[in-house]
């Protein structure tokens, strides 16, 4: 199948390798482009990290290795794999989501979190005895126009079927799909959550969502793997 990831890179490139892996043909079209921001660390040290995106990673710079020998706590295997990378030797997924993370983080026994993020995020409210300080280090900037190749291969009717991993995303998918003339009915897209269905809005052809909020999960509401049980 021809899939057109629009997710922000280097999460992007990760995808397509998974999905070539499964025989399929990807066509990486990022519709938000991160940069990191100036931050600083704040000068009280944190229990442990709370990272919910592996562009904190690739942004957080030089002042990362201070933390190293802290707890990570990632939100997603993709997360967990980058903290591993760049040198972070106690890395703890908790779940697929922000709310699922503080949580186990409480269960442990953390009292601070330090939360790098982007600056636009997912809000949550922390358990009762958990602080978390958020420091913003990149932000997404969205596309103008759809990328070229994607252009083309969408006006054709080249793409069996689009993945949107986030509220923004999809909101700048729809809206950059409209300008480009192109129809939504004829279109298949698979969201990684209900919101970011909903973000999408309504008019396509066809709408999967994930039933949890993981990459495998996605892939499968897509139609991206076969069921090996039949």
């Amino acid at each position: 199948m021809r899939v057109l990831v629009t997710r922000p890179e280097p999460a992007a490139r990760a995808t397509a390798i998974a999905l070539a892996a499964l025989g399929h043909d990807p066509l990486v079209a990022p519709l938000l482009v991160t940069v990191p921001r100036r931050w600083q660390p704040p000068a009280t040290p944190p229990a442990a990290l709370l990272i919910t995106s592996a562009n904190a990673v690739a942004h957080g710079g030089a002042a990362l290795a201070q933390y190293h020998a802290l707890p990570a706590f990632a939100v997603g295997a993709a997360t967990a794999a980058a903290l591993q990378s760049a040198g972070f030797t106690d890395v703890r997924t908790a779940g697929p989501d922000l709310g699922a993370t503080l949580a186990v983080a409480h269960a442990q026994r953390i009292t601070t979190l330090l939360h790098l993020a982007g600056a636009n995020r997912t809000a949550a409210t922390p358990p009762a005895g958990l602080s978390v300080t958020v420091c913003t280090i990149y932000q997404a900037r969205r596309a103008s126009q759809l990328p070229k190749a994607a252009a083309t291969a969408l006006a054709a009717g080249q793409i069996d079927v689009a993945l949107l991993y986030s509220a923004r995303t999809a909101r700048t998918f729809a809206a950059l799909i409209d300008r480009a003339g192109v129809s939504r009915a004829g279109l298949h897209i698979a969201a990684l959550s209900a919101k970011t269905a909903a973000a999408a809005g309504t008019g396509w052809g066809r709408i999967s969502v994930a039933t949890t909020p993981t990459q495998p999960a996605l892939f499968a509401a897509a139609g991206l793997v076969c069921d090996k049980g039949q």
